[in-house]
């Protein structure tokens, strides 16, 4: 009877920090991803030692943290590369003088294509850091405890 309720009560323990890394996941997108890198350290450290119920969550969150990384960085590459491609046209175009000077020619495909590439890349972003981490969160919340020998 004492083993069953430690492997509950190690069950239960393990589940608290799997729904607050979910909850630091979900949140980081409001807070400029700080969350999600303490939550992927202790996805990390703790993945080692867990259940098999809770280490498949950890390795969720992982995946979760960084599918986000990848998205930010295309949307970030793609934002900075349109940025320069139309600072470079603007340059160009104000010709010996220095200045510069932005008109509708310098709105290039490749230009409005880098734009779209991060925005598009920006919903996605936003969609999967919202839902992922809710999904994951409800999945471990109604999880079961592992049935354990009286």
């Amino acid at each position: 009877m004492t083993l069953a309720t430690t492997d509950t009560g190690r069950f239960d323990s393990e589940r608290t920090l799997g729904l607050i890394n979910y909850g630091l996941l979900f949140s980081a997108l409001f807070f400029g991803g700080v969350p999600a890198i303490v939550a992927v350290v202790l996805a990390y450290t703790q993945r080692g030692s867990a259940g098999p119920t809770v280490r498949e969550h950890y390795r969720f969150q992982i995946q979760i943290f960084w599918i986000g990384f990848l998205l930010s960085l295309i949307a970030g590459i793609c934002g900075v590369g349109g940025v320069v491609e139309l600072t470079g046209d603007a340059w160009r175009n104000g010709g010996s003088h220095g200045e510069m000077q932005v008109d509708e020619t310098d709105f290039t495909v490749r230009v409005i294509g880098l734009f779209i590439g991060s925005a598009v890349s920006l919903i996605l972003l936003t969609l999967w850091s919202l839902a992922a981490p809710a999904v994951g969160f409800i999945r471990l919340a109604t999880a079961p405890r592992p049935e354990t020998a009286a």
